[in-house]
Formats: structure tokens, sequence, C-alpha cells
């Protein structure tokens, strides 16, 4: 990833909470990426440094939340089909 410009981090570390949770999962991690580049960028200056690792908390967070989420929704799914059991047909109880 290229170096990050002093007014793109200034833009990055201006991202506010609010936009951050409107933030879809793909963008969160673009972010997210964005924001580790700039840390492991040499000349990061370090106020600026200690916000983007707030910022990289941040979305850390939500993007485990949105995984975590979908990972139980697919676990409920699976469920539900490895759960399912057949039972043979009692026309006695089932039928007409």
């Amino acid at each position: 990833m290229p170096r990050l410009t002093e007014e793109e981090l200034r833009e990055l570390v201006a991202i506010t909470p609010e936009e951050i949770e409107k933030l879809s999962y793909e963008s969160s991690m673009e972010l997210l990426e964005q924001v580790v580049s700039a840390l492991e960028q040499e000349g990061t200056p370090l106020d600026c440094g200690v916000k983007l690792y707030e910022l990289g908390t941040t979305l850390s967070k939500k993007c485990g939340a949105i995984l975590d989420a979908t990972e139980e929704k697919m676990f409920q799914l699976l469920g539900d089909a490895e759960n399912a059991r057949e039972v043979p047909f009692d026309p006695e109880k089932d039928g007409r």
C-alpha cells in the first residue's frame, strides 16, 4: 500500500464512531488495512499513531462482531440441517 500523506492521515483519524457504525464489513476491513499501513509507515507522528491505534481497535472489534454474528447465523442454519431427522411415516398418526 502506498505511503499515506499527512492530509490522508488527518482524514483517517477524523473518522467518528458514528461513521464507523454505518460501515459495511468490507468497508471496515479496507479502512482497517489503511490504518495498519499508516501505523507501519515510518514518520507517523506519535499522537496520530495513538489515534490510529484506537481507530484500528474499534474497526477490528466491529469486524470481529460482524464475523461472530455471521458465524452464529451459519451455525443455526447448519444446526437446523444437521439436526433434521427422518421420522418414518405413520399412517395412523400422519396419514389421511
